[in-house]
């Protein structure tokens, strides 16, 4: 028993001297310090991150050129950002346990040899971070294009992107849902950003009338469109007649927009070309509904 009152004796005594809560209280201090530290140095290094690549785009003459270098300049902002605070974290965390006596060598050979033995288990997340690598540094899209992904040929995401990560991509749709996406998922990629969009529609006209007419007056109209709106590069053209049966023409028309622009042009073209032929009083082609009715004769 009094063996047993010796060691539990011992053991709290270390508890109960004053300078054991002194030395923890000084560690815990030296801690928050290094934390302390570690934010403002991250702050510091963003804000020169940011910088940088400000000043870089400065240098651009072109509109368009400088538009697709601050969407790529913004893209690269984040990425660097991350990868400086993942160091600057792990910096302060191995100094931090080297403070508590922690040796931090022997935890790096630890987690060489876990790492090893869950290697084979982490496959898709090596295959996701490469592909990120590659989707980064080839430029494949940037922060706020407007792109189409799938996997095997199957449609997975269409909208903004949000986020470029190494593991994953967040897409935002068009609807309002933000899909996040591992990037080694990602087979086919169609960005409608990188390049002029054109909008295409077609507009139904009446066989009855004179379609050489009615194209020459659409041509005059669509002069005006650029004019009223900023987001068509050129004047929209008449491609001609697009399809024809027994009562209706289609005549197709085209217009350059800034890229990823061409879902708004083709809605306005749309609506522009309505109260035109409103105005004009071009006749488009209505439905018509047949009704045929049995008569029975009772002898």
């Amino acid at each position: 028993m009094n063996q047993f009152k010796a060691i539990l004796t011992e053991m709290i005594r270390p508890f109960l001297e004053p300078e054991t809560y002194s030395n923890l209280l000084t560690k815990l201090v030296i801690v928050l310090i290094y934390v302390l530290v570690a934010f403002i140095v991250i702050r510091i290094l963003n804000k020169v991150i940011e910088q940088f690549f400000k000043v870089n785009n400065k240098s651009s003459k072109s509109a368009k050129y400088k538009s697709s270098r601050a969407k790529r300049s913004k893209t690269l902002i984040t990425l660097v950002q991350n990868v400086v605070g993942y160091i600057v974290w792990f910096i302060t965390l191995t100094t931090v346990l080297s403070k508590f006596g922690i040796s931090v060598e022997s935890i790096l050979a630890g987690a060489g040899v876990v790492g090893l033995a869950i290697g084979f288990g982490a496959q898709t997340l090596v295959k996701d971070v490469i592909a990120g690598f590659f989707i980064i540094f080839e430029n494949t899209f940037d922060i706020g294009d407007y792109v189409g992904i799938k996997n095997n040929s199957a449609p997975i995401a269409e909208g903004t992107i949000k986020s470029i990560g190494l593991r994953s991509t967040r897409v935002l749709s068009i609807t309002g849902e933000l899909c996040t996406i591992p990037n080694g998922t990602m087979s086919e990629v169609t960005n409608y950003s990188v390049t002029n969009g054109v909008s295409i529609i077609d507009i139904p006209i009446s066989i009855n009338e004179d379609l050489n007419r009615v194209e020459r007056k659409m041509e005059e109209f669509l002069k005006t469109i650029p004019k009223k709106y900023d987001l068509f590069i050129a004047v929209p053209e008449v491609w001609g007649v697009n399809e024809i049966n027994s009562y209706q023409a289609t005549m197709r028309i085209a217009g350059e927009t800034l890229p990823g622009e061409h879902f708004t042009g083709s809605r306005i073209l749309r609506r522009e070309l309505k109260a035109f032929l409103d105005e004009e009083g071009i006749e488009t082609p209505t439905p018509a509904l047949v009704q045929m009715y049995q008569q029975n004769n009772e002898q």
